[in-house]
């Protein structure tokens, strides 16, 4: 393992890497600009990260959980240099491990660091039996997301989960994480008194059984988790709610699937890190275009774009939109997942009744919208390893 430093004091930067050479721990890397220390950090690699406080007034809490988001192996050491108690507080439930008043405990730096490196090593230990017990079959997690209001992306994942739902062998969860004012349960017309917000004294320890006391189940067969009944109590969930959530639901079930709200914060990026394939939903013309690359651009800073992870899908797709569907690959770098057709006038009925675009598989669709959602489906079975 390596110790990244940073810091904008070059004498305790100095300092610091004299303790580390004592110790033969390897240096990685030196930020001078905290700011940007989530761009520099190393993703992939266990990390120690001494902190050292910097001289600029910077939200500092903000800089540590972006470091525990790109680099969850990592450990922090802050050397603190204010002597305000509420600020040192703060800076443990972001999440650091241990605390040096400098300079007057730089002497313990060396005790830290070898406590931080047995921190690690615990880290890496729950890792490799967190892999080896979900080897037994885990569900893949999929969300659905739009930078931009308006796009159809509530409305397409219901009913895309929904058409995953009704096959009979595959168990299928949507989750409505619009935590304040959820869609899902008004887009399928649900009356059910149970919801996410049950599940937040368990949801540290959730179980099967308690999972499945809260969801909904359709006739199809899709069950659903709805979001909270209050603005109130989406406040209450945390990043490792979300996280404890997502992990327990793909234990229990074959696919889930996401529905995030546009708002880019930190439960909806704690979502989109979890989850094996993003569905970024996008029309076909360009201040959704542009507003589409600048939020992946973000994603990416995140480190949330991987290899072969995001797809498009192009959704009130019209020949009569200025741009076509050849121009938009051309421009974007994303593969294109599917196309739904522009025709409001077809799906209109089913959203007023609160009811599923396809309920009878028995059915043949030759066209519009609700074909495409079939091929969509199709094309996103095939992408997770399904039939």
């Amino acid at each position: 393992m390596k110790v990244a430093i940073i810091s904008d004091d070059q004498r305790l930067t100095q300092k610091v890497v004299q303790v580390i050479d004592s110790l033969e721990i390897r240096l990685g890397e030196v930020v001078e600009k905290p700011r940007e220390a989530y761009l520099k950090i190393n993703t992939t690699e266990p990390r120690i990260v001494v902190f050292v406080e910097p001289a600029e007034d910077l939200a500092v809490e903000q800089i540590i959980r972006q470091i525990k988001k790109v680099n969850e192996k990592s450990v922090l050491i802050f050397l603190n240099k204010s002597e305000d108690l509420y600020k040192v507080r703060g800076k443990f439930r972001a999440g650091i491990f241990d605390l040096l008043q400098v300079p007057d405990e730089l002497d313990e730096l060396e005790k830290s660091l070898e406590k931080a490196q047995e921190e690690i090593k615990k880290k890496l230990h729950l890792a490799e039996q967190e892999k080896v017990n979900q080897q037994s079959g885990t569900g893949s997690v999929i969300s659905l997301y739009s930078g931009k209001g308006g796009t159809g992306t509530s409305l397409l994942g219901a009913n895309l989960a929904h058409v995953m739902g009704m096959n009979p062998e595959k168990k299928i969860l949507l989750i409505d994480l619009n935590l304040q004012f959820g869609v899902v349960q008004s887009l399928f017309n649900i009356e059910h008194n149970r919801n996410l917000g049950d599940l937040k004294p368990v949801i540290r320890e959730l179980t099967a059984s308690q999972l499945m006391n809260v969801v909904f189940r359709m006739e199809s067969g899709l069950h659903v988790l709805l979001s909270p009944n209050s603005p109130e109590e989406a406040e209450q969930f945390t990043t490792e709610d979300i996280e404890m959530l997502i992990a327990a639901s793909r234990l229990h079930f074959d696919v889930v699937v996401l529905d995030i709200p546009k708002e880019l914060n930190e439960i909806s990026i704690t979502a989109l890190g979890q989850s094996d394939y993003i569905l970024y939903v996008v029309e076909a013309e360009r201040p959704a275009i542009v507003n589409m690359q600048s939020v992946l651009d973000l994603l990416e800073r995140y480190h949330l774009v991987r290899d072969n992870n995001v797809f498009l899908i192009v959704n009130k797709f019209s020949k009569k939109n200025d741009i076509t569907l050849q121009e938009l690959k051309r421009m974007i770098r994303i593969p294109v997942l599917g196309t739904i057709v522009d025709d409001y006038q077809t799906i209109q009925p089913y959203i007023n009744l609160g009811i599923p675009w396809y309920t009878d598989p028995k059915l043949k669709i030759k066209k519009g919208p609700v074909k495409d959602l079939l091929d969509l489906e199709g094309s996103l079975q095939t992408l997770i390893g399904g039939v």
